[in-house]
């Protein structure tokens, strides 16, 4: 937006389209020069300077960006705008009348970044703050607008979770994972225009809305928000109107979504050749494989590839329509969008809602302004869960290929013409897909008040007030289970005799004061800023669930309906937050920068005496291309080293955890009467305090040959200490209740980043490279001499946070000679003490001690990513630009294990065709049946690393046409995006972007998109 040019610098590169007709008037041996401004959307650019070059001749553009000057034959016009490139045009008989386009520069982008309560310019940073212009990537074809970020801020990692409709909530880490336990305590803060809010509700915003984002990485920046900072600070702002003319906008797309990758699974014939190798006594008989190979008796012995019946291919589209405009002493922005997906899983989606309403009044000395906004989503998801053990644990563990969807009569398959495997444990996912209702609304409203008043020169008053409101009602009805059939219709097991109403409510609210007062002013070479600042915050959760059984049919979904079983379970929360907080900024000559920021927490999460503490930063820069012996260096245009300290706090512990709570459990007697009463359900510790985080960091920022190049670089290291860990204790001690939280634990994150871009233009074309780079290394520095094993992951001193902890395999048996195989002490190695098999996997003897049990595991694999890295190409000549952004990883582990015994069931990937037989004793995969195969171990632990095209988008801008006069059109793009349409990785069948956490490729697929889009400006 226009006006927002004056505080945000977006640097724009000038292509006038100089008419060929001769409309001036020469008039004193001078031309009459006139013309009009524009920004790439068709909007008016109001303020430009329009001037004759070399003289103090010059005018401005109105309201309208329209201009008219007179000038010397011959002579050159210099157009320019704060933030905006300068241009000259030549002026002659034939260009008196100029049409003036002003383009992105995005050599220069984020000239002026959002940092904490204000705004900076990027020169003047001290801190390590990286931004994203939102306008590169408000075309990309994703759900959720947290999507857009990934790998496009150095240092910060977003991990995609699968993209199940409406559930596509990204993990979002910052620096690393700075500590221990739940894996919310590491999410980011979020503040959407200074109030702060959740990643989910990133999710929520229209990206045409969106202005800019910032991400504080660094104490020196993310003091100023204290307890909430340590795991990093995302800083959204929204647009806002300008003065101008009315202008609606409105901008529209159309995709299609696909899965990234879906098992490659083997076809029916060659499964059932696997499952004799594993369960002989149940073998197919060669009547049956001929069945399945020929494809006769498809009831019987069907040939159906589970994955490919409960995903497809699924549209998306979404409507957004905004009105911007204002006067001088009024702005205004108004803006809906509509979005509807349709899953790729069949019977999901998510429609959404949402309004966004700016308003800023300047009355006087006093500035008033009013934010409101608002969503309604509806998810559709299947009673059965997706993720976990729900319908991906289904398609892999409980289904088989020989069994159909549906018999021919009607009934959902659930065995094949192999009588000697039974039903029990087969699962049917696409009938629970279709099976039941499940209603899932969310509402939001968040609105903002604030006012701000000049009560001298540089002295400023702001005070705010804001408010949020979120519902989540989910309503289930499980009918009842269908009877279960096979092909002739003979019932193998009866229909259930109970159907499920469950009502979920779910209330937050919160309330958040402001008050904040700044001083800026110059004094010849000094330059000062001071901040400062008092907030109050508090926040409710109410959970409520009430269920009942025994509704008279299946498609009653009232409560008062039910007869049987009655519950009904709720609790409540509430935390408050109350801080003081201040910053000063100094500034000598542009040339030596100094920052301080302190904030004191008070939080009601912590005991009474450790419930405040202070955190401090220090930060300050050189510039160093602003001295005056570096003013005769031609190609470095800037260069300031940077260096800071602080530290953070996280308050994200739980609400209540220093004290015991009491839970309605125990039960008591009174004579002959039982009575519910209430328990302690955990041992208290008053003692606890804040975890802290302390960062140090070094950085340098360079742009060369005019800011054609720009890089920045980083080194960092930051550690937690204090974390608050459960430690194991004596059961004599505890005896049914939770230990005490004890501050026990310290983590260490240490890395470094770096990003370069370039830009350059030649008359029609212009074109831009980047590429950003990043690594951190993650340990465990203290954890009380303790360790914490979780399934195949462990916590230790001296390692990495959640290190895959298991067997190390050392290949496969292939000959009697290995089966002989001994360790250091010439002790004939066993496998849990039987003897191995050929074709079975060997482990190492960790221990020595001639015997593969637990106490041979050890660390296998590192759960983070070496490297992350991300790299842009694009052009632009005339109206057509051309962008591609690819990102990737490398250097991490994941596992993708699988059962090597199948018993009544069980999908398998094209990878077992290789597997170890007395034909193929060279096989890959080791031999089917063998149960010493499916313990975990670094066999199933494979490469994690991708390069994926993110997004590609070509796009064409026409403007100023006759025929978009006539129907009042300043600007029209039409375009064409995709999004994940290539990937490169080792890993086969799955898709290789999900969290370390997934053992079982449980996940829901990510999705590649093929989209059609519109921009348009009247």
């Amino acid at each position: 937006m226009l006006a927002l040019g004056l505080l945000i610098s977006y640097s724009t590169h000038i292509e006038a389209n100089i008419a060929n007709e001769t409309t001036g008037i020469q008039q004193n041996n001078t031309y009459k020069v006139s013309g009009a401004v524009t920004d790439t959307n068709g909007e008016p650019v109001i303020g430009a300077s329009i001037s004759e070059k070399g003289t103090s001749n010059g005018t401005i553009t109105d309201i309208d960006g329209n201009f008219t000057l007179s000038v010397a034959p011959n002579s050159k016009l210099v157009v320019s705008f704060i933030g905006y490139a300068t241009q000259e045009f030549t002026i002659g008989r034939n260009n008196m009348q100029l049409n003036i386009i002003l383009k992105e520069d995005s050599k220069m982008i984020d000239e002026v970044v959002v940092v904490g309560y204000g705004v900076q310019k990027k020169e003047n940073l001290t801190g390590s703050v990286a931004a994203v212009n939102f306008n590169d990537v408000a075309n990309m074809p994703v759900a959720n607008t947290a999507n857009m970020l990934q790998g496009r801020l150095p240092g910060v990692m977003l991990t995609g979770n699968g993209a199940q409709a409406g559930k596509d909530n990204p993990e979002i880490r910052v620096r690393g994972v700075g500590t221990l336990g739940d894996a919310n305590k590491n999410n980011p803060m979020v503040l959407i225009d200074g109030v702060e809010s959740s990643i989910s509700q990133i999710s929520e915003l229209a990206p045409e809305d969106i202005e800019s984002v910032s991400v504080l990485k660094d104490a020196a920046s993310g003091a100023i928000y204290g307890v909430r900072a340590a795991n990093g600070v995302i800083l959204i702002t929204t647009k806002r109107g300008n003065e101008q003319k009315p202008t609606i906008s409105y901008s529209g797309s159309i995709a299609l979504q696909q899965a990234t990758v879906l098992p490659d699974y083997v076809n029916s014939y060659e499964w059932a050749q696997m499952f004799n190798e594993c369960q002989p006594g149940k073998a197919y008989t060669p009547e049956m494989l001929e069945a399945i190979r020929t494809g006769s008796d498809p009831d019987h012995f069907a040939n159906t590839d589970w994955a490919r019946e409960m995903f497809r291919t699924a549209p998306m589209h979404q409507h957004h329509l905004s009105v911007t405009g204002g006067s001088k002493n009024v702005h205004y922005m108004f803006s809906t969008q509509y979005f509807k997906q349709e899953g790729i899983l069949k019977n999901t989606a998510n429609q959404r809602f949402n309004f966004r309403s700016n308003i800023d009044a300047q009355l006087g000395i006093v500035k008033i302004g009013l934010n409101l906004s608002g969503s309604r989503q509806n998810i559709d998801e299947p009673t059965t869960s997706v993720t976990g053990e729900g319908l991906m644990r289904y398609l892999t563990w409980f289904t088989r290929p020989t069994v159909p969807v549906q018999y021919a009569n009607g009934h959902y398959g659930y065995v094949d013409g192999n009588s000697a495997i039974g039903q029990s444990v087969f699962k049917n996912p696409i009938y629970a897909l279709n099976n039941g209702y499940k209603d899932n609304k969310n509402y939001r409203f968040d609105g903002k008040f604030f006012g701000e008043i000049d009560l001298y020169k540089g002295l400023k008053f702001r005070s705010s007030l804001a408010y949020k409101f979120y519902m989540n009602d989910i309503t289930t009805f499980n009918p009842k289970s269908l009877a279960i059939y096979n092909a002739e219709g003979t019932e193998l097991a009866p229909a259930g005799t109970q159907n499920t109403l469950t009502d979920y409510h779910y209330l937050e609210t919160s309330y958040i004061n402001e008050n904040i007062l700044t001083y800026n002013n110059t004094f010849g070479k000094h330059e000062i800023g001071i901040l400062l600042g008092h907030s109050i915050q508090e926040t409710r959760w109410d959970k409520n669930e009430a269920s009942k059984q025994g509704f008279p049919t299946d498609n009653i979904y009232e409560m008062d309906n039910g007869t049987q079983n009655d519950k009904v379970t709720g609790s409540a929360e509430e935390t408050a937050l109350q801080s003081f907080f201040g910053r000063f900024n100094y500034n000598y000559d542009g040339r030596y920068l100094f920052e301080m920021n302190i904030r004191r927490d008070g939080s009601s999460r912590m005991p009474k005496n450790h419930r405040y503490a202070t955190f401090p930063s220090f930060s300050a820069a050189w510039l160093i291309s602003n001295e005056s012996f570096m003013q005769n260096i031609k190609w470095l245009s800037s260069l300031k080293l940077r260096a800071s300290w602080g530290k953070l706090g996280n308050q994200e512990i739980g609400n209540y955890a220093y004290t015991s709570t009491l839970s309605a459990q125990g039960s008591y007697y009174f004579g002959d009467t039982k009575y519910v009463g209430m328990k302690t359900s955990k041992i208290a510790n008053e003692n606890i305090k804040w975890e802290t985080t302390t960062i140090t960091d070094f950085g340098l920022d360079a742009s060369f040959w005019q800011n054609r190049i720009n890089i920045v670089f980083d080194w960092y290291d930051k550690t937690t200490s204090d974390i608050l860990l459960q430690l194991p204790m004596p059961g004599i001690f505890l005896g049914s209740l939770s230990a005490p939280y004890q501050n026990a634990g310290k983590v260490r994150n240490r890395g470094w980043e770096f990003a370069a871009n370039y830009f350059d233009q030649k008359g029609d074309w212009s074109w831009q490279a980047g590429f950003s780079l990043a690594g951190v290394e993650n340990k465990i520095l203290n954890m009380n001499g303790m360790e914490s094993i979780s399934g195949s992951t462990i916590n230790r001193e001296g390692e990495a946070i959640g290190s895959y902890y298991a067997w190390k395999a050392i290949g496969i048996y292939r000959t009697e000679a290995d089966l002989k195989r001994v360790n250091a002490n010439g002790q004939t190695v066993t496998q849990n003490g039987q003897k191995p098999q050929l074709g079975d996997i060997m482990y190492e003897d960790f221990n020595n001690d001639g015997d593969i049990n637990d106490a041979d595991r050890q660390i296998i694999g590192n759960p983070f990513p070496k490297l992350q890295y991300s790299f842009n190409l694009g052009f632009t000549y005339k109206d057509l630009d051309v962008t591609t952004f690819w990102q990737g990883i490398s250097g991490l582990d994941r596992f993708n294990w699988d059962e090597t015994t199948i018993s009544n069931g069980g999908n398998k990937t094209s990878r077992w065709l290789d597997r170890w037989s007395p034909e193929n004793p060279n096989g890959s995969m080791p031999r089917m049946g063998g149960t010493i195969n499916n313990t975990m171990s670094s066999f199933w632990l494979t490469k994690g690393d991708y390069l994926r095209l993110k997004n590609v988008e070509i796009g064409y801008t026409f403007r100023k046409k006759a025929w978009m006069n006539k129907i009042g059109v300043q600007s029209l793009r039409l375009y064409l995006a995709g999004t994940n349409l290539l990937t490169f990785t080792p890993l086969d069948d799955y898709d290789p972007e999900k969290q370390s956490g997934d053992t079982r490729n449980d996940v829901h697929p990510n999705t590649k998109t093929y989209s059609f889009g519109i921009n348009v400006k009247f």
